[in-house]
């Protein structure tokens, strides 16, 4: 028979681990993380190309939108979406659209990225690989 010693801790669920700590399946496990994160899903910038993920480029000026009020954590740029993973929100994800929506004209610097009332942000989708 096997003895094994318990040296730390309580039977109570483990903060941002267990899955009863809000009682969904889809809630994001972040063992990593010390505060619950937001997976935000960014779209209605238009077509997005690699020469807009650099330095000056409109994905810079996003996510420096984004980091005002929140930890980002990573992000992935697709096409037509940017997806973040932030540790903290400091704020909705309704006031991160708002912010984004006035980022103004042109942020392209192909000239195909623009701002305005079509840029959606959304959380309700969870964060989702491949």
């Amino acid at each position: 028979m096997a003895i094994q010693t318990r040296y730390a801790g309580d039977a109570n669920g483990i903060n941002n681990v267990d899955a009863k700590y809000d009682g969904t399946l889809a809630t994001i496990i972040a063992t990593g993380l010390t505060k619950n994160p937001t997976a935000l899903k960014i779209t209605g910038f238009g077509t997005f190309s690699a020469t807009e993920s650099g330095t000056g480029g409109p994905v810079e000026a996003i996510l420096r939108s984004i980091a005002i009020d929140s930890t980002i954590v990573m992000y992935q740029v697709d096409t037509t979406q940017i997806s973040v993973l932030v540790e903290a929100i400091g704020t909705t994800t309704a006031a991160v659209q708002t912010r984004l929506q006035g980022l103004g004209g042109n942020i392209g610097l192909a000239a195909n990225i623009y701002s305005g009332g079509g840029v959606t942000v959304s959380s309700t989708s969870g964060f989702k690989l491949a």
